[in-house]
């Protein structure tokens, strides 16, 4: 279904889309304006969720939480560089993925990378202070050790946003 609202002298266009649930026997629905088949809208929601779940590893697992002052350019600075240095571990993490099978990095979350993050913390840091051969093998050896930390152990039992949307976008191929 599509909907027009003028808002401000301007046309806003939303589509309207369900999806039933049969766990609860009753319709989720959604209003969004993204350009993308109606199948793939509530896996992309899912999937987007995981943008929430980057606030919420940072406040938990890199202290983001723990800012005690009132000024706003220091608790914008603070919360950019705790998003910062969850997003670079994310990316160093990169190489633990190469540990695992494609099922395993469809399972990978950002909450589990960031708790791996901080137990490496020090190893991180040490790499970034020298910067040697040494540091980024010691570094690569523990992110591999710790490889099957990062994704969840129960993606055989259920179905991960993202290996939802990569399972669609491949039978939508075919």
């Amino acid at each position: 279904m599509l909907i027009e609202k003028i808002y401000q002298g301007n046309t806003l266009r939303y589509r309207v889309i369900g999806f039933w649930n049969p766990v609860e026997k009753e319709y989720h629905w959604y209003i969004t304006n993204l350009a993308a088949a109606a199948y793939l809208i509530y896996p992309l929601y899912r999937l987007r969720w995981q943008i929430e779940l980057i606030f919420k590893a940072c406040k938990n697992s890199l202290n983001a939480n723990e800012i005690t002052s009132c000024d706003e350019n220091i608790i914008e600075s603070l919360l950019l560089a705790s998003i910062a240095a969850h997003l670079s571990t994310h990316t160093l993490f990169n190489i633990g993925m190469e540990e695992l099978d494609d099922e395993q990095q469809l399972a990978t979350s950002f909450q589990r990378v960031a708790k791996v993050a901080v137990v490496l913390a020090r190893d991180f840091i040490m790499f970034l202070l020298h910067s040697s051969r040494e540091y980024f093998d010691n570094l690569v050896d523990k992110i591999k050790l710790f490889a099957n930390e990062i994704f969840d152990p129960n993606y055989k039992k259920r179905e991960t946003s993202l290996a939802r949307i990569h399972r669609l976008l491949l039978e939508g191929e075919t």
